[in-house]
C-alpha cells in the first residue's frame, strides 16, 4: 500500500512539471548574430550564423526554421530547418547550448559561437606590439 501512494505522489509531481509551459524555463537567449569563438568582430567575418524566431541566416546560406524544441529547465533549443545555397535544399537539425560564460555551443558542428555585440566591445590587439615569449 505504500508503495502504490509514493508512486501516486510521484505520477502527481511529473504531471504538473509537465503542465508548466516551457517557456517558463527557457528564455529567448539564442535569437541573436554570432561568430566563431575568437574570431574577428563581425564584420565582414563568414563565421557569422544570426538567429531569429523564423530563420537562421550563415555565410551564404539561408534557412527557415520548421519547428523549434526547448528543452525544459535547460538552455538547450533544437532547431528544425530547411536550408538553401541558391542551388539546392535540404533539411537540418541542430542543437544550441548556453555556455556559462554567455557563448554558445552549436552541435553537431561542435562549434563554440560568440555573440557580436560582445566581439565588438573587446578591444583589438595592438599589432605593433610584440607578444612575449
Amino acid at each position: 500500500m505504500m508503495g502504490l501512494r509514493k508512486r501516486s505522489r510521484t505520477c502527481s509531481v511529473a504531471a504538473v512539471l509537465l503542465l508548466v509551459p516551457q517557456t517558463a524555463f527557457a528564455e529567448e537567449w539564442w535569437k541573436d548574430s554570432f561568430a566563431a569563438e575568437g574570431s574577428s568582430p563581425c564584420d565582414n567575418n563568414d563565421s557569422i550564423v544570426t538567429f531569429t524566431d523564423k530563420a537562421v541566416e550563415m555565410w551564404e546560406v539561408g534557412c527557415t526554421l520548421d519547428k523549434v524544441q526547448k528543452i525544459n529547465r535547460l538552455d538547450v533549443v533544437i532547431l528544425d530547418m530547411s536550408c538553401t545555397d541558391g542551388e539546392s535544399t535540404d533539411k537540418r537539425r541542430e542543437l544550441l547550448l548556453k555556455l556559462e560564460d554567455n557563448k554558445v555551443l552549436r552541435y553537431p558542428q561542435h562549434e563554440v559561437l560568440q555573440r557580436c555585440s560582445e566581439l565588438r566591445a573587446q578591444p583589438s590587439p595592438d599589432p605593433n606590439v610584440a607578444t612575449p615569449r
